[in-house]
């Protein structure tokens, strides 16, 4: 699409480097003919270009040059800082220009929401996840607030977690990529997560559904009981079940009119089964095909809208015991 700008469709699983492992793996999974919403990613050479352009890294090299790791709260402040410099400097024109033309072709009236999700990666590395290291935000609207949360994305990558991650892994802070994926927003009835192995058990027989009301936020950050799903590897069929009595969800903010909000489940919602046996096999057939584009078990975000389903990530899992 452009120098910055990639759409899914330019991407693949090679891509990493450039887009960050989340990006690269929605770039094959649509190359694949999956059902990914429609979007684009702003690459990892963004940030650097932003950086350089506001002459930004002698000011972060110079706060992280101080970095006490065994004082949190002193790193908290200063990731802070570096986090402020980012997210408050001006985006070079050349490039706001290139991510508002692909924010146009994206819209369409009757969808004008998309999230803002990052994709990371580590130079000349194939490390390319960290889990819950990094933000996201949900339901953004409009050229402005959309820029201002690829900078805020962009951002945290200091966030005190994130640099921590990298300091205990022995990976020098210059090396950490990040890149920034706009996707239109799926606003699901139910979401979760799917394991085409079980992550519990590490068995390569099983896999393993859990699912909520609203965005699957609720299920990957653990804040919510989820109904748990247990598949048959072989033939994507349902073994067991187990419905949880699901008190909490996350679910657009109608009272601010964007991004998403914690809310109470309904009585008559909590005990009731958020998929149906064919929705399960849905999930589970899905996932034995996204496992084989891959080569290995997967951890996959779904989320079914209006009865469609829609594959919002995959990586591999990266739990699994031999």
């Amino acid at each position: 699409m452009g120098k910055f700008v990639r759409t899914f469709g330019e991407m693949t699983k090679e891509d990493i480097q450039e887009a960050g492992g989340k990006a690269a793996n929605l770039g094959e999974l649509t190359q694949n003919g999956f059902n990914i919403p429609p979007g684009f990613c702003v690459t990892s050479e963004s940030l650097s270009y932003h950086t350089e352009k506001n002459n930004l890294q002698p000011q972060i090299d110079a706060i992280a040059a101080d970095f006490d790791y065994e004082d949190f709260g002193e790193m908290d402040d200063k990731t802070a800082k570096i986090r402020d410099l980012i997210a408050n400097a001006e985006i070079p024109d050349d490039l706001y220009k290139e991510i508002c033309g692909a924010i146009k072709i994206l819209n369409t009236p009757e969808q004008s929401f998309v999230a803002v999700r990052s994709s990371v990666a580590v130079k000349d590395s194939s490390v390319s996840s960290f889990p819950g290291m990094m933000d996201t935000y949900h339901y953004l609207k409009g050229e402005a607030e959309i820029v201002e949360h690829i900078r805020k994305c962009w951002a945290s990558l200091w966030t005190s977690r994130a640099t921590f991650n990298r300091y205990h892994k022995n990976i020098e802070h210059h090396l950490g990529l990040i890149a920034a994926i706009v996707q239109k927003m799926v606003n699901p009835e139910m979401a979760g997560v799917l394991f085409t192995a079980n992550p519990i058990s590490s068995s390569r027989d099983e896999m393993v559904i859990e699912a909520n009301w609203g965005l699957g936020e609720s299920v990957v950050s653990g804040k919510s009981m989820n109904d748990f799903f247990l598949l048959d590897h072989s033939s994507g069929k349902e073994k067991t079940r187990k419905i949880a009595k699901k008190t909490v969800m996350v679910c657009f903010d109608e009272d601010k009119g964007f991004g998403r909000k914690e809310m109470a489940v309904a009585p008559d919602m909590m005990d009731a089964t958020t998929l149906s046996e064919e929705q399960v096999n849905e999930l589970g057939n899905m996932g034995l095909k996204i496992e084989d584009v891959f080569g290995f078990p997967q951890d996959i975000e779904w989320a079914f809208q209006k009865g469609e389903l829609f594959i919002l990530q995959s990586r591999n899992i990266r739990t699994l015991k031999e």
